[in-house]
């Protein structure tokens, strides 16, 4: 039921115009806090207590290796650009990392932690965190087919690992990568659902 109702309000508000969309974040965003605060008091919220060094220290260099390339070849092809309408892109980047930590704790201590103690097989369950992660992300042609991968391997990471802290900054990195890399006429601002369908042309 945790997840049935997570994941519909996450779709409802992805999928819905600008003012019911801002009442469903905050209903949304009230669920998964509701969740984590009632998680913790059980002593089951995972994710967020550790910090793997050497783990760390290889995903985030591998991580920062695969942006910088990302980067030299969008200069190279020319559609190296800023970040779209930010006028203090350290603190928009700053903000994003956070985000992407948000997105990892719904990602991993929500979902795939509840789908690898329903399946009781972790390996499934980071297989189907990712569909479900890859599919929040449609219509969106560039983002669909990146978070249905990277998905997996930081599902896959996570269930080694149990540490939410590398994996947000490996979305991060990446999110901003492709961010400043790929066309807004493509990923339309990185905006998904409904959002990208209306994103001006």
């Amino acid at each position: 039921m945790e997840l049935a109702v997570g994941y519909a309000l996450i779709m409802a508000t992805i999928w819905t115009a600008h003012g019911t969309q801002r009442i469903l974040f905050y209903v949304t965003a009230a669920w998964f806090f509701c969740s984590a605060v009632f998680a913790g008091l059980r002593g089951e919220l995972e994710g967020l207590n550790r910090l793997p060094l050497r783990m760390t220290a290889i995903t985030v260099s591998l991580t920062i290796v695969i942006a910088g390339g990302m980067a030299v070849i969008a200069y190279a092809v020319g559609t190296l650009h800023g970040l779209f309408g930010v006028r203090k892109p350290l603190l928009h980047a700053s903000t994003y990392l956070l985000w992407s930590l948000v997105q990892q704790y719904i990602q991993q201590s929500f979902f795939f932690s509840r789908i690898e103690e329903i399946t009781s097989n972790g390996r499934s369950a980071a297989v189907i965190t990712a569909v479900l992660f890859g599919l929040a992300h449609l219509p969106n042609p560039v983002l669909a087919p990146v978070t249905l991968v990277g998905g997996w391997i930081l599902s896959e990471l996570f269930r080694r690992y149990r540490s939410l802290y590398p994996l947000a900054v490996a979305h991060g990195l990446i999110g901003l990568a492709i961010a400043v890399s790929i066309p807004d006429s493509l990923h339309h601002h990185m905006r998904v659902g409904l959002g990208y369908l209306r994103y001006p042309s």
